[in-house]
């Protein structure tokens, strides 16, 4: 049974890791910035425990901050397309004026 548990495991972990593959690098700085914001407002707010409202904070910030920045980043590359067409397959060929890529 405890071999069943730890395949059971590992599969949720490497399907969860699966999911960050398509992320940009500007979700980790996101989710970076919002897990300091929110340990620093986590730890003022909590008075009997300031460590556990940091790592409180840290985590609800980091998964907030890395959520709102993939958003962000979803919908501008979504907004590209409508405005702009589909991105060219070969990134040699010239951009139509006013394209952005990141």
């Amino acid at each position: 049974m405890a071999h069943i548990k730890s395949w059971l495991i590992l599969v949720l972990l490497a399907s969860l890791l699966a999911g960050c593959t398509t992320m940009s690098p500007y979700t980790y700085t996101g989710a970076g910035v919002g897990g300091a914001l929110g340990a620093g407002a986590g730890a003022l707010i909590d008075d009997k425990n300031r460590w556990r409202g940091a790592m409180v904070g840290g985590l609800m910030g980091g998964a907030l901050g890395g959520a709102a920045t993939e958003l962000g980043r979803r919908a501008a590359d979504e907004d590209n397309r409508q405005r702009y067409g589909s991105y060219p397959a070969n990134p040699s060929q010239p951009a139509p004026q006013g394209a952005y890529y990141q």
